[in-house]
């Protein structure tokens, strides 16, 4: 079996800074991506939230994650039901991600998937 890896992770030593939150919400990808160490983590942590400014991503953890329904990742669940951009949008060319063939949520869900990941914050709060 394939390890997957969590698009949406905390900010943890060892994660990959996947992208950066830009002014529209939406993310820009790193290519590459970048590992974070304590360092990075600790400057992050220094006003909001890094999950606010960031993605990260991490191994996928599967039932040891608050998100994980039993038998699959219900985050890219819930962003799927609730997109009302059509099906047209999820059409045109896939952002250039560098954990795709890895990824959770394309295993999941793909190219859909892929065309709502960069509407994604993870700390919404």
């Amino acid at each position: 079996m394939t390890a997957h890896t969590c698009p949406s992770a905390p900010c943890e030593p060892g994660s990959t800074l996947l992208g950066v939150v830009g002014p529209q919400g939406t993310v820009a990808y790193l290519t590459p991506p970048l590992t974070i160490d304590d360092s990075f983590v600790a400057t992050a942590r220094r006003g909001r939230s890094p999950e606010k400014r960031f993605r990260f991503a991490a191994p996928c953890v599967e039932e040891h994650c608050a998100q994980w329904t039993g038998s699959r990742c219900g985050v890219i669940d819930a962003v799927l039901a609730t997109d009302v951009r059509g099906a047209d949008d999820e059409a045109s060319s896939l952002p250039r991600c560098a954990i795709r063939s890895s990824c959770r949520w394309f295993a999941q869900s793909g190219a859909g998937a892929c065309g709502v990941c960069p509407l994604v914050i993870t700390d919404c709060r």
